[in-house]
């Protein structure tokens, strides 16, 4: 099913034909327009119908309407009520975000995809109006910054603090799937994300380069909230399982791209990547002990520097955890750079 609904083309949006929001969960959701408008994906693992009336309810109050709204699911329950205003699409095989996205994109009939995930809304109405105004020719995608507010993560428990700390305010990160205005047709030439090389993380990084070749990706400044609820309580294991996934996935993509990562909008927040670089000292550790190792347990605290913000006693465990998260994120990096591939799951 799907819903059509014809909106003008504001003046002044670079574009031949018109707009189609579309947003995939996991449940994913998208949206489309037969006028050529932009599409918009959306994916959600614990899928929440409150959040997405809220979220389909915002997209319909943008001063460029969805045409076309698609919720793709690859959880293992159906979605028993589907919100007003969208269409449903059940996704047989769970290939992660990435999987629903590009299902999605399938079903999409306008000039450009809006990837969005559940969780996240525009911070303004005219956040999509603005984005297409910014998609002017020689740019294949335009992406808003991503802020998770403080107030929300101050809501987590210390280990989901700890957990989220790099991501607090405003990030520049480039293709995320958060809120991201892509053209239709580059997106499928390129074949959409790679889920043969990436599972569960780096796919929006390797999106990005792929669709670099093509055309400019823009950061915008219209941001996109990340409300982040965390539906269940974070605990310590959970940060070492976050680490070596996303740091497998920075070995199978430096294994593709080389240092062509520092294209990347996100490459440019130092604190972020610093351990990345460590890594290369660790075979030192071997033949100068004296000076590397403490050199690397000093570094390691530095590269998880925004564990500070936290207000809490026990973030001084962090003086010990981050060496030791430092090397979880070392093997984790090998084994992507090795096989080429991220496939660790911290959900499965």
């Amino acid at each position: 099913m799907r819903l059509a609904c014809d909106v003008p083309r504001p003046r002044g949006i670079h574009r031949s034909s018109g707009t189609e929001p579309r947003f995939m969960p996991k449940r994913a959701a998208g949206a489309g327009r037969r006028r050529r408008r932009p599409v918009q994906p959306r994916r959600l693992r614990s899928p929440n119908h409150g959040n997405l009336t809220a979220l389909i309810q915002k997209l319909n109050a943008q001063t460029v309407k969805p045409h076309e709204i698609i919720l793709v699911d690859s959880s293992p329950g159906e979605l028993k009520e589907v919100p007003a205003g969208a269409s449903y699409v059940k996704n047989p095989v769970d290939l992660a975000l990435s999987g629903d996205y590009n299902l999605g994109a399938q079903h999409a009939t306008g000039d450009c995809l809006l990837l969005l995930q559940q969780d996240c809304v525009p911070a303004r109405d005219t956040d999509l109006e603005d984005n297409l105004r910014l998609l002017t020719p020689g740019r294949v995608a335009v992406t808003s910054s991503v802020t998770l507010p403080r107030e929300n993560w101050e809501q987590y428990n210390f280990w989901g603090q700890a957990l989220m700390a790099h991501w607090v305010g405003t990030v520049r990160q480039g293709i995320s799937g958060k809120f991201d205005l892509i053209r239709a047709d580059v997106f499928r030439k390129i074949g959409g994300y790679d889920t043969k090389a990436f599972s569960f993380a780096g796919e929006d990084m390797d999106l990005c380069l792929r669709l670099s070749e093509h055309g400019e990706v823009f950061v915008a400044q219209t941001q996109v909230i990340h409300l982040h609820n965390q539906s269940r309580k974070t605990a310590w294991t959970d940060l070492f399982k976050k680490r070596y996934q996303l740091a497998e996935s920075f070995g199978a993509l430096f294994r593709k791209w080389g240092f062509r990562l520092y294209r990347i909008p996100y490459a440019t927040y130092f604190s972020h990547h610093l351990a990345k670089y460590l890594y290369l000292l660790l075979p030192f550790c071997l033949i100068f002990p004296k000076y590397v190792i403490p050199f690397l347990f000093v570094t390691a605290n530095l590269a998880n520097v925004e564990v500070w913000r936290i207000r809490s006693p026990k973030k001084f465990s962090f003086l010990l955890l981050n060496p030791a998260l430092f090397l979880v994120g070392a093997a984790g990096a090998l084994k992507g750079l090795v096989s080429g591939k991220q496939r660790y799951s911290v959900n499965k």
